[in-house]
């Protein structure tokens, strides 16, 4: 039993496979025309169940990294998952 949620960013999924070799997006871009919609969306979960997720030890690597992210860029990341028609 798993007592982690597994949700990988872009860059996660670039680093440990070929699966971004041919991809047009940029997995380490979460914003603009370039970002990787899984990266954009990696973080838009982390950020709607912030609360949730902080109850899970095993989360707070994730949890500080989101954290760093200022609340424009969070804004910003929030608007472009939104494009993707997450709200």
């Amino acid at each position: 039993m798993a007592s982690k949620p597994y949700a990988a960013s872009g860059k996660y999924i670039d680093r440990m496979s070929n699966y971004c070799k041919s991809c047009r997006f940029n997995p380490a871009k979460s914003t603009g025309q370039d970002a990787c919609p899984i990266t954009t969306l990696y973080w838009d979960f982390l950020m709607r169940h912030e609360a949730l997720l902080a109850k899970n030890p095993r989360m707070g690597m994730q949890l500080r990294n989101l954290s760093r992210l200022s609340a424009a860029d969070r804004k910003a990341m929030r608007a472009q998952a939104a494009q993707l028609g997450v709200s």
